[in-house]
C-alpha cells in the first residue's frame, strides 16, 4: 500500500504559459469584422452614388461627392484587409492583397478568400464566438 495521499495539494508549483494562440485568434476575429464591415460599407455605397447621381443630372460635382464619400470607406478597407491578412498570410501577401482590391472583380475574390480562410482558422481553433 501507498502512503501518499491522492487527494492532496500539489506541493510543486504550476505556471502556465499565457495562450500565444488566443491572442492571435482574437486579433484574426476582429480584422475580420472590420473587414466585413467594410464590405458593408462598400454596398453603402452604391446606393448612395445613385442617389447622388440622380439628383446631379450629369453635374461635375457630382464625381467629386462621390469621390470624396468613398475614400474614407477605400481606406478603411484596405486597412482592415492589411490587418487580416497579415496575420496568417505575412506582411508582403498582404500589401498584394490591398493592391489587389483596386482590381473590381479581384478584390471580391480577395474579400471572400480571405474571409473565408479566417473563418476556417476561427472554426479550427473552435473560437469562432469570441
Amino acid at each position: 500500500m501507498s502512503t501518499e495521499n491522492p487527494y492532496a495539494a500539489l506541493t510543486t508549483a504550476t505556471t502556465f504559459a499565457p495562450d500565444a494562440g488566443r491572442d492571435r485568434r482574437r486579433k484574426i476575429a476582429t480584422a475580420q469584422r472590420e473587414t466585413n464591415l467594410a464590405v458593408l460599407f462598400y454596398f453603402c455605397l452604391i446606393p448612395v452614388n445613385i442617389a447622388i447621381s440622380s439628383v446631379a443630372n450629369g453635374a461635375p460635382w457630382a464625381n467629386i461627392v462621390s469621390g470624396v464619400a468613398a475614400l474614407p470607406v477605400l481606406v478603411f478597407g484596405a486597412v482592415s484587409v492589411y490587418s487580416l491578412a497579415s496575420q496568417f498570410r505575412g506582411k508582403f501577401v498582404a500589401v498584394l492583397y490591398v493592391v489587389g482590391l483596386l482590381v473590381p472583380l479581384l478584390g471580391l475574390i480577395l474579400l471572400i478568400s480571405i474571409n473565408s480562410k479566417a473563418t476556417s482558422i476561427l472554426r479550427e481553433n473552435g473560437s469562432f464566438g469570441l
